[in-house]
């Protein structure tokens, strides 16, 4: 039989209020409060994915293996796994299409920059696609704060918290060689990636903002689902100028 709610009743005597009960609730309670913590910092630790983003491939052959296909460009298991989202290096499988060229400098330093430097630089990019200004300045505020000298854990580089594939792939379309521990680049990349998104959306923003932190493919097969990081930067939108 289903209470009100549809949820099955429990037959029998209502158990008593005890200390333990109490001590699981306020535990469970702590537990949801450090959740919307996690949810709030999201928008600086994400990184900008695309699922039909495009890099240096290699397909996996029979036989292979990721220490083998890593030691031949010269990077590592480690390396390869993080920019193919491989959870176990021992599982890859023949016909598997992987990222083994970003382009990625190694050991380029970030530059270091002030707000007021980026601000600049983003209305620059902005007005060079034919973008708003909000949009490209709330979405890099979204993405870092408008720092450049930043690289969240995920491997997203500076302002515009680029990938290292997504950066390969830009360059490739474009026909650049832009360098994304540079400040002028990584904005002149991440404005461009916003312009294309702009024209594959037709300006609707709420699928431009989600496609720039999803990847386009993800929104054109499953629709928006990443409406928190959407809402933030229409809020930003709002206020800044």
């Amino acid at each position: 039989m289903n209470g009100p709610n549809g949820a099955r009743r429990r037959f029998g005597p209502r158990m008593a209020t005890t200390p333990h009960f109490w001590r699981r609730w306020r535990t469970g309670i702590l537990l949801l409060v450090f959740m919307a913590l996690v949810a709030a910092t999201y928008g600086l630790v994400h990184q900008i994915t695309t699922a039909d983003a495009a890099c240096g491939t290699y397909v996996v052959q029979r036989g292979d293996t990721l220490n083998q296909i890593a030691t031949r460009y010269h990077t590592t298991a480690n390396q390869l796994a993080q920019w193919n989202q491989i959870r176990n290096v021992n599982m890859i499988y023949v016909g598997q299409r992987l990222c083994v060229s970003t382009g990625q400098p190694v050991g380029d330093p970030l530059e270091w920059s002030n707000p007021g430097q980026v601000r600049q630089l983003l209305l620059r990019a902005a007005d060079r696609h034919g973008l708003p200004h909000n949009l490209v300045l709330a979405i890099a505020w979204q993405e870092s704060n408008w720092t450049q000298h930043v690289i969240a854990w995920d491997g997203g580089v500076g302002t515009m918290q680029l990938m290292p594939y997504t950066t390969a792939w830009l360059n490739n379309a474009l026909h650049t060689s832009y360098n994304p521990y540079r400040l002028a680049d990584n904005i002149e990349l991440g404005t461009a990636y916003l312009r294309m998104l702009w024209n594959e959306f037709g300006g609707y923003l709420p699928r431009v903002i989600s496609a720039y932190n999803e990847g386009s493919g993800n929104v054109r097969t499953r629709g928006i689902f990443n409406w928190f990081y959407v809402d933030r930067v229409l809020s930003h939108m709002r206020w800044i100028n």
